[in-house]
């Protein structure tokens, strides 16, 4: 199959997919036992309001009229109105996307990096002291809670040097940056060393294959066995990763963004489920769940370039 025709069916699978996710955030109101309309204006709320919140959030209409009328306003780019603040849902997570991103982002990259390095690091000296000890690293890193990494390295680098911050945004690119350092390193402590054992493992088998062990016969350096030789297959292992681990790291990010006050859509999302604030967490669910798509759909067109036999399917 053509990358073209790859892509064209990829790209048709998502429709029915998306129409799926958009179903499934609209139950999200009908899985409140009892009524959700009373549920979200409280026991005390009089007859009138709750009547009210039935009719602005469609209640009082059937399932798929309902279906229906949610998809047209998704697609007009209206994800409706928040039943506590009155702001649209649209301005809420535009204005709150920064801090996420940020994290993602950086995390991400910083992830990558760091499982590079160590899984290379490791594989290359396999069965030896290095070995072990980048071993041990990696099964503490997924023993270890996020909360509690992220705790840790408020109180024993953030407080004792003040380099960092322990909460907030900051202001501008150089605040951003600033304020995400402490974030970004908790994320990466978090999601590298899932990614270090299945690279180790790859770079194990690659280093045994004919091919770098004619790269060393012509006395190619190990850096060079890895930039040139093993580096597209480290990308494609990495790709796969960040795709099977999209939706562990925004649970991540969620419970980093609360962990240093980061005023992100997670802190966003907790304090509209407290509140009973639907509209806001329909919102939040089905951004993430696009978010989800598009990352697997990215991740899978990548892979077919970098690797067209296995990717093209």
């Amino acid at each position: 199959m053509s990358h073209a025709g790859f892509i064209a069916k990829r790209l048709l699978q998502t429709i029915p997919l998306m129409a799926a996710i958009m179903f499934l955030v609209l139950l999200l109101l009908h899985v409140i036992p009892g009524d959700p309309a009373r549920a979200i204006g409280g026991l005390n709320a009089s007859e009138e309001a709750v009547q009210k919140i039935r009719v602005d959030l469609g209640l009082d209409k059937s399932l798929p009229v309902q279906y229906l009328t949610y998809v047209g306003n998704a697609l007009q780019g209206d994800l409706g109105t928040s039943t506590r603040s009155g702001r649209t849902v649209n301005s809420i997570i535009v204005d709150r996307m920064a801090p996420t991103i940020w994290l993602l982002v950086s995390g991400t990259l910083l992830s990558v990096l760091v499982s590079s390095v160590v899984s290379a690091a490791s594989a290359r000296s396999k069965d030896s002291l290095l070995d072990y000890s980048l071993i041990g690293l990696s099964v503490g890193g997924i023993s270890m809670p996020t909360y509690w990494v992220g705790l840790m390295l408020i109180l024993l680098v953030a407080l004792p040097t003040g380099l960092f911050p322990i909460s907030g945004f900051g202001e501008g690119f150089a605040g951003h940056l600033h304020s995400i350092v402490l974030p970004a390193a908790t994320f990466a402590i978090a999601i590298s060393p899932v990614m270090i054992r299945a690279l180790r493992a790859k770079f194990i088998g690659l280093y045994r294959q004919d091919f770098v062990m004619m790269s060393r016969a012509a006395d190619l350096s190990e850096r060079a066995i890895l930039l040139r030789h093993l580096s597209r297959h480290a990308a494609i292992i990495l790709l796969t990763m960040i795709s099977v681990q999209v939706g562990p790291m925004i649970f991540v990010s969620l419970v980093i963004e609360k962990t240093f006050a980061l005023p992100g859509l997670g802190q966003v999302l907790v304090t509209a489920v407290s509140q009973r604030d639907f509209p806001i967490i329909q919102g939040i669910t089905l951004v993430t769940a696009f978010f989800v798509t598009f990352v697997h759909l990215t991740v899978d067109i990548l892979v077919s370039f970098l690797n067209p036999r296995g990717g093209l399917q």
